[in-house]
C-alpha cells in the first residue's frame, strides 16, 4: 500500500518531466544532469521543511498574528512563508551550481533543469502529502498543486535562460533577467497559494484551474520562444 502511495505521489513529476525534456528538441541534456538537478530540488526541500518544522517566521512575526492577522496575514504566508521561503530555495541552487554547467549551452536547457529542480522539490512535498494524508489528496496535488511547481520552475528557468545566453547585451540587463527568474515565481506561487487560503469549494477550483490555464499559456509561450533561439537549431529550419 506504502509501495502504490509512493508511486502516486512520483508519478505526475515523471510525467512533467518528460513533457517538458521532449520539448528539447535540438540538443536534449544529459539524463545524468536531469538527474542531479531533480536531487538538487530534492534536497532544497530541507530548507523550507526546516523552516516549518521550527516555525522560524511563526517566532518571527508571532503565532497570534498569523492565526489572527485576516488578509495581511495571509498574505504574507503565501508570498513570504510559502513562495519566498520556497523559491528562493530553488533560485539560489540553480544560481549557484546549476547555472554554471557547461551543458547550460543553449536558452531551454535554463527551463528543463529548472523544472527538474522544481518537481524534484514537489516529489519530496507530495510524498510527505500522500503518507501523511492518504490516496485522495496526492489525486488532488496531482492536478493542479505538481504542475504548478513545475510552472513555476519553468518560469525561473527560462528568464535564467535569457540571462545566461540571451541577447542581452550588458551586465545590468542580466540582472533583471536575474531578478526576474525569482520574482515571477514567487508572483504566481503567491497568488495560487493565497487563493487557496481565502477560498473554499467551488470558487477555489474554479480560479485555480483559471489560474493555472492561464499560466500554461504564459509557459508554453516562452518554451516556444527559448527553443526557437536554440544554437543547435539547423540552419534554415522553422521550427
Amino acid at each position: 500500500m506504502i509501495a502504490l502511495e509512493l508511486l502516486l505521489a512520483a508519478a505526475p513529476s515523471v510525467a512533467l518531466m518528460v513533457f517538458f525534456y521532449l520539448k528539447d528538441r535540438y540538443e536534449p541534456e544529459p539524463r545524468g544532469h536531469i538527474a542531479a538537478a531533480f536531487a538538487l530540488g530534492a534536497l532544497v526541500f530541507l530548507l523550507p521543511f526546516a523552516d516549518a518544522h521550527f516555525g522560524l517566521w511563526e517566532r518571527a512575526m508571532g503565532r497570534e498574528w498569523l492565526a489572527l492577522g485576516g488578509t495581511p496575514a495571509r498574505l504574507f504566508e503565501a508570498f513570504v512563508m510559502a513562495a519566498g521561503t520556497e523559491e528562493f530555495s530553488k533560485w539560489i541552487i540553480f544560481l549557484t551550481l546549476i547555472y554554471r554547467w557547461q551543458e547550460f549551452d543553449e536558452p531551454f536547457d535554463g527551463v528543463v533543469y529548472a523544472v527538474a529542480v522544481a518537481l524534484g522539490f514537489a516529489t519530496v512535498e507530495n510524498v510527505l502529502y500522500v503518507l501523511r494524508a492518504g490516496a485522495t489528496v496526492g489525486l488532488e496535488r496531482a492536478v493542479l498543486a505538481v504542475p504548478a511547481h513545475a510552472l513555476y520552475g519553468a518560469v525561473m528557468g527560462f528568464y535564467f535562460g535569457r540571462a545566461k545566453l540571451g541577447q542581452v547585451g550588458t551586465r545590468n540587463r542580466r540582472i533583471i533577467w536575474l531578478i526576474f527568474a525569482l520574482i515571477l515565481p514567487m508572483i504566481f506561487h503567491g497568488s495560487f497559494d493565497f487563493a487557496a487560503l481565502v477560498l473554499r469549494g467551488y470558487s477555489m477550483w474554479i480560479l485555480a484551474a483559471l489560474f493555472s490555464g492561464a499560466l500554461w499559456v504564459f509557459v508554453l509561450r516562452r518554451v516556444e520562444r527559448a527553443v526557437a533561439e536554440s544554437p543547435f537549431k539547423p540552419s534554415g529550419s522553422e521550427r
